[in-house]
């Protein structure tokens, strides 16, 4: 009797540390290496790596707030807009960064010539001229020889950027899918 009172208690004491144990740990799924999506970078012209200030970016009397922040007193503000390939940002000099007023602000329009998606891949421009397009989405940027970047750009709340990954066989769509972007931009040189 006393055995199988032992035994039981064994067994309770064993089922409720597994069932504690998986409760700590996080499902399988979340075990995977998929790349979870973080505010996107941005890379100007100039070389300057932009990087975005939060959800609640500095509110100031005059102007929008400062979304991106570009080091060395340099920031942008407002909204980042993409029109195809093309990036508009609104950069501020470092002589306002900190000021409500508008002294120094320019309209930076530029191609975004590379882009690096949140698993590290890093795609390139394929050019303005004629290319290939797959259900009405043109191929705007290559990945190698098996991959590219279709369709448009698109924005997101909170500094995030997603696009459509295709998987290639030559001039043949395998597969597709959208993707976080980790930055993109000008071409880091």
């Amino acid at each position: 009797m006393k055995r199988d009172r032992l035994s039981i208690l064994t067994g309770l004491t064993l089922a409720s540390g597994v069932a504690w144990l998986g409760a700590m740990l996080p499902p399988f799924t979340a075990l995977a290496s998929v790349p979870t999506a973080s505010a996107a970078q941005i890379r100007l012209p100039d070389q300057r790596l932009c990087t975005y200030v939060g959800p609640a970016p500095r509110q100031r009397d005059l102007g929008d707030p400062i979304t991106y922040d570009c080091g060395d007193g340099r920031g942008l503000r407002g909204e980042v807009r993409i029109d195809g390939t093309y990036m508009t940002v609104d950069r501020e000099g470092r002589e306002n960064f900190d000021r409500d007023a508008i002294i120094e602000s320019e309209d930076i329009r530029f191609l975004i010539a590379e882009i690096v998606l949140a698993d590290g891949t890093v795609c390139r421009h394929a050019g303005e001229g004629a290319t290939l397009a797959f259900d009405g989405k043109r191929l705007n940027y290559t990945c190698g020889r098996s991959a590219g970047l279709i369709g448009d750009i698109e924005i997101l709340a909170g500094g995030l950027f997603e696009v459509e990954k295709a998987a290639l066989r030559g001039t043949e769509l395998i597969a597709s899918e959208r993707v976080p972007i980790r930055r993109l931009g000008a071409v880091s040189r």
